[in-house]
């Protein structure tokens, strides 16, 4: 039977208690990563998706948008949500055109269905663009993205302490190795063990750190990902007040074409009316026609008769 000589039970208790004393500042650092707000993805997209359709199915906002037809308008978001109970923008927009068109409703701008039914449409679109702007940065989406970003910023500065605190422990076991190498020199070489042993408290130690530059890596880009989300909302608001200027130029231009019909219409029939009133006959009798319509024997005057007759 092998026998262990006291250095090598000394090296063995030692390895044990570095890679002991490095467990608590691992596990500490998993910890840190699992708290806070981040990770909970279907509860962040959940409270997103309550804050649109609380936007989208609000009175006020569909009445100031859709009026006279805000229940067609609420009804086509409604009827065409999904399962993560947002609205479909291509079902949406078809289904308020389609109901447009079939009942033949307009407004006292737009006369033609068809192109009424289209306007809407496009207006449905613009809404969900607007919704989906005010949901993620107005008030409930500007407190959502305060406190992941706060989380995050937790989970960094948790990371460094849990780092220094790995690195402090493991000096502290590195010195009490060598203390204990310099005691036991004279009688027992112990330079395998002290290497192996120091390697691995460097591997752990190295493994702390690169787990805390990911960390501080995930966090950056959390942030960049936010603003960018946020700058892309903004060019999706740009685009949609773009789109509603188009489609007022437009509609003015209809509506001054048509009034200008009109009154070309209204000019076109009085001048007809003038003309007619002026070829008309005068109603005055007209002078007898002797060919045509001889003149009454009764009621005309005796022919004068000429001398010598």
């Amino acid at each position: 039977m092998r026998k262990f000589g006291k250095s090598q039970i000394i090296m063995t208790s030692l390895f044990a208690v570095a890679f002991l004393g490095t467990l608590p500042a691992i596990a500490q650092f998993a910890e840190v990563l699992e708290i806070g707000d981040l990770g909970q993805v279907r509860n962040d997209f959940e409270a997103y998706s309550a804050n649109l359709r609380n936007y989208l199915t609000d009175y006020n906002n569909s009445s100031k948008t859709f009026q006279p037809v805000e229940g067609q308008a609420q009804l086509s978001i409604t009827n065409n949500s999904g399962e993560l109970n947002i609205p479909n923008p291509v079902a949406a927009s078809d289904s308020i055109r389609d109901s447009i068109v079939q009942y033949s409703t307009s407004d006292k701008f737009e006369t033609n269905p068809a192109i009424y039914g289209s306007i809407l449409s496009n207006e449905i679109n613009r809404y969900i663009i607007r919704g989906s702007a005010e949901t993620l940065l107005g008030t409930d989406g500007q407190i959502r993205l305060k406190n992941k970003l706060e989380a995050t910023q937790n989970i960094v500065r948790k990371a460094d302490e849990s780092f220094r605190e790995a690195k402090a422990k493991n000096a502290g076991i590195e010195g009490l190795i060598n203390n204990i190498v310099d005691s036991t020199s004279n009688s027992t070489p112990l330079g395998g063990g002290q290497a192996l042993t120091q390697r691995l408290v460097e591997l752990q130690l190295k493994s702390i750190e690169i787990e805390k530059d990911q960390s501080k890596l995930m966090a950056e880009m959390l942030g960049r990902s936010i603003q960018s989300q946020n700058d892309l909302q903004y060019t999706n608001l740009n685009l949609a007040n773009i789109s509603q200027q188009n489609e007022d130029s437009n509609r003015a231009r209809r509506v001054e074409t048509a009034a200008e019909v009109a009154r070309l219409l209204r000019v076109t029939s009085q001048t007809d009316l003038f003309r007619k009133s002026s070829a008309a006959p005068s109603l005055e009798s007209p002078p007898p026609d002797s060919e045509n319509n001889p003149p009454n024997s009764e009621n005309s005057p005796p022919p004068v008769l000429e001398p010598g007759q």
